[in-house]
C-alpha cells in the first residue's frame, strides 16, 4: 500500500517562512505560556512535535500548513519580537545587562538609562553608533564610546543567539496524497491536543460548498465584508498568507463557501443583538451554524448534513438574510431596555463596562427564539414577543436549558412545534420556580455573579430605575447591606448571603464611591441636601429600624437572622420581576406607559 506521507526536515528561513495556511485552518488558540514553553524547547534543542505540510500543486518550494499553525506562528512572532520574548524568558540576565550598562555609563559620568530606554537601544533598528556619538558628560569627562558600543553589541549577540532561526530545521510530515482529502486529514489530526470544535470541523468539510451572494444587495455586502475581515484578522494574528484567499476575488465573484456563510450570518445576528449577545468567535460560530439548522429545518445534532441542502440555501439567500436581519432586531428590541445598565456613557465615554448585562443568555435559548418565529407572520411574531422576555428569565431560574439543549431547541422548530412562546407563563408557577431558585442560590461569595447581576439589572429596570431616577446619573452595582460591614463579622463569607439577589441594587456612582460602608440613611446625615427617599421606597431598601436589627444580628453572629432579611427582599424582587415581565399584569402596563412617556420627552 502506497504511503501518503514522507518525513523530512525543512529550513525555517528558506522553506517554511512563507508557508500558506488553508482557509479551513483554525484561529490561534495558544496562550503566552505555551509560546514561551516552545521557545525554551527550541533554545535547548529539544525535540518537539512535527508540522504537517503539503506541497502546493506539487511544488516542493511552496508549502501549505495543515497542522502546527500555533508552533510556526510562535516562531514567527519570536522573530518579529525577539527582545520581548527573550526578556520574558531571561528576566534575571536582562536586569544584569541593564545594571552593567548603567555602571559603564556612570563610570563615564553619564546618566543612567531605564528599561524603556534600554529596550529601544537593544532594538535591531536602533542606531547604536549615532547614540554613542551623541553622548556627552556634563563635566566634559571623556566618554569611552567604543566600550559602550561593544557592550551593547555583546548584549545583542546574546539575544540573537538564543535561537538561531537562520539555521533552524523543523521536522515535518509531508502529505503527498490527494489534495481532496486534506480537510479529512486535518480533522483526524486534531482529535488530540486542543480539540477542534464541531464548527471548525465543518469549516474543513464544507470548504467546497459554494454560495453566490447576489449583487446590489446591502446585506449581501455585509456578509462578504465579514468573510474578508475574518481572514484578514487570521492573517494578522498569525502573520501567514491564507491559501486561496483574495479580497478582490471575493468582491468580484461574490462567492463564498457554506462554512463562511454560516460564520458570517452568525456575526450578522450577534451584531444586531447587542443587548442579548456579546461577540466572541465561539458564539459567532454557534449562532451561525445553529441558524443554518433552523433555516434548513435540520436538527442541531445533524448540522453536519446541512451541506446537502446547499442548493436550497442558494435559492433563498436574499429571503434568508432579510428575515435574519428582521428577526434579530425584533428579538433584541425589548431586551434593549430590560438589560441595559444605567451608565451615563455620554459622560463617561471611556468606561470599560458593557452597556448590557446578558449573563443569563445561552446560545440554544436565543436560537429557540429564531426557531419559534422563523417563517411566521407578523401577528404570530408580535404575540410571541410579548412573552419571550418572561421566558428569558423563567427558563434561567427553571434551568430549562441546562441539559439536552439541542433536543429542546428542535422542539421549537415549526416542523416540530412541541413548544412555542405564544402563551404567557402563569404567575404562580413562575413565582414558585423563582422562589426555589433563590433558595438554591444563596450567594455566599464576595462578588455578584454575572447571572445575579443580570437579574438585579432586570429588576432595577422594571422598578426603581423605570421612573426617571436614572436621569443624568451614572449607576453601578452595590450591596444593600454594605459588604464591609458583613465581612467584619463573616470574613469568608461563609454564612451570610452577601452577594445574593436580595442584597443587590444599583446606586448612583457618586454616592457609592463616597459612602463605602454607610447605608443611604447614614449618607444622608452627611449630605442632607440629597434626598433618596424615592430610591429607597421603590427599591425595597431596608428601613432604618431594619438596618439597626441587621447590624445588631451581625455583631451577635446571628447570621441566619440577617439572611432572612436578605431572602425576603429577594422574594419581593422576584414578585416584581415576574409582574414586570407579564404583559397581562397592570404593573407591566404602568412601566411600559412610563417608558413611552420618557421616550416622548427625549424626542421633544
Amino acid at each position: 500500500m502506497k504511503n501518503n506521507y514522507n518525513y523530512n526536515n525543512l529550513s525555517y528561513a528558506e522553506q517554511l517562512k512563507y508557508v500558506k495556511v488553508p482557509k479551513f485552518q483554525r484561529s490561534l488558540v495558544w496562550n503566552k505560556q505555551k509560546k514561551l514553553d516552545l521557545l525554551k524547547t527550541l533554545h535547548k534543542n529539544f525535540p518537539f512535535g512535527a508540522l504537517l505540510v503539503s506541497p502546493v500543486n506539487g511544488n516542493k518550494q511552496a508549502y501549505r500548513l495543515l497542522d502546527g499553525q500555533q508552533r510556526l506562528s510562535t516562531i514567527r512572532d519570536f522573530e518579529q519580537h525577539r527582545l520581548s520574548y527573550w526578556k520574558e524568558l531571561n528576566k534575571h540576565e536582562y536586569i544584569e545587562m541593564l545594571n552593567r550598562i548603567n555602571e559603564v555609563l556612570l563610570t563615564n559620568h553619564l546618566n543612567k538609562i531605564n528599561e524603556k530606554q534600554f529596550d529601544q537601544i537593544l532594538d535591531d533598528d536602533f542606531e547604536v553608533a549615532d547614540w554613542t556619538d551623541s553622548l556627552e558628560s556634563e563635566d566634559s569627562h571623556p566618554v569611552d564610546r567604543k566600550r559602550i558600543r561593544n557592550l551593547i553589541g555583546e548584549f545583542k549577540d546574546v539575544i540573537n543567539d538564543y535561537i538561531h532561526l537562520n539555521t533552524l530545521l523543523i521536522p515535518v510530515i509531508e502529505f503527498t496524497g490527494d489534495e481532496a482529502d486534506l480537510p479529512e486529514v486535518y480533522e483526524n489530526l486534531n482529535r488530540g491536543g486542543v480539540p477542534l470544535t464541531k464548527y471548525e470541523v465543518l469549516n474543513a468539510s464544507w470548504s467546497d460548498e459554494k454560495i453566490k451572494i447576489p449583487s446590489h444587495f446591502e446585506l449581501g455586502d455585509t456578509i462578504l465584508n465579514s468573510v474578508k475581515e475574518y481572514y484578514n484578522q487570521l492573517k494578522n494574528d498569525g502573520s501567514f498568507d491564507i491559501e486561496n484567499f483574495s479580497e478582490d476575488e471575493i468582491t468580484m465573484n461574490r462567492e463564498i463557501n457554506l462554512a463562511e456563510f454560516a460564520r458570517s450570518i452568525g456575526k450578522l445576528v450577534v451584531n444586531r443583538m447587542p443587548s442579548l449577545l456579546s461577540e466572541t468567535p465561539k458564539l459567532v460560530n454557534e449562532m451561525g451554524f445553529g441558524l443554518l439548522g433552523i433555516i434548513t429545518n435540520t436538527d442541531n445534532k445533524k448540522i453536519a448534513t446541512i451541506h446537502n441542502k446547499n442548493s436550497e440555501i442558494q435559492a433563498n439567500v436574499v429571503e434568508i438574510l432579510t428575515q435574519l436581519d428582521k428577526l434579530a432586531k425584533v428579538i433584541n428590541a425589548p431586551f434593549d431596555e430590560l438589560l441595559k445598565q444605567n451608565i451615563a456613557f455620554g459622560k463617561h465615554k471611556k468606561a470599560k463596562k458593557n452597556q448590557y448585562l446578558n449573563g443569563i443568555s445561552t446560545t440554544f435559548k436565543i436560537l429557540s427564539y429564531f426557531a419559534a418565529l422563523w417563517d411566521r407572520d407578523d401577528s404570530y411574531i408580535q404575540s410571541s414577543m410579548k412573552n419571550i422576555p418572561s421566558y428569558y428569565v423563567y427558563d434561567y431560574v427553571a434551568m430549562a436549558w441546562n441539559a439536552h439543549g439541542d433536543q429542546r431547541l428542535f422542539s421549537y422548530y415549526r416542523s416540530n412545534s412541541k413548544r412555542n412562546y405564544t402563551k404567557p407563563i402563569p404567575e404562580n408557577e413562575f413565582k414558585t420556580v423563582f422562589y426555589n431558585w433563590i433558595s438554591d442560590n444563596p450567594g455566599i461569595k464576595k462578588r455578584f455573579s454575572k447571572e445575579i447581576q443580570t437579574l438585579i439589572t432586570i429588576h432595577a429596570n422594571r422598578t426603581y430605575l423605570a421612573n426617571g431616577l436614572s436621569a443624568s446619573e451614572d449607576y453601578e452595582f452595590e450591596h444593600v447591606i454594605p459588604k464591609a460591614r458583613i465581612l467584619e463579622n463573616d470574613a469568608g463569607p461563609s454564612v451570610v448571603h452577601l452577594s445574593s439577589l436580595g442584597n443587590g441594587m444599583f446606586l448612583p456612582k457618586s454616592l457609592n464611591n463616597s459612602k463605602s460602608s454607610k447605608t443611604l440613611y447614614e449618607f444622608n446625615k452627611d449630605a442632607d441636601t440629597v434626598d433618596y427617599r424615592l430610591l429607597r421606597k421603590q427599591s425595597d431598601y431596608f428601613t432604618e429600624s431594619q438596618f439597626e436589627t441587621i447590624f445588631h444580628k451581625l455583631d451577635e453572629k446571628q447570621f441566619e437572622n440577617v439572611n432572612n432579611f436578605i431572602d425576603n427582599r429577594a422574594y419581593k424582587m422576584a414578585d416584581q420581576i415576574v409582574a414586570g415581565l407579564n404583559p397581562n399584569n397592570d404593573f407591566f402596563h404602568k412601566i411600559s406607559a412610563n417608558h413611552t412617556q420618557q421616550d416622548h420627552l427625549k424626542r421633544d
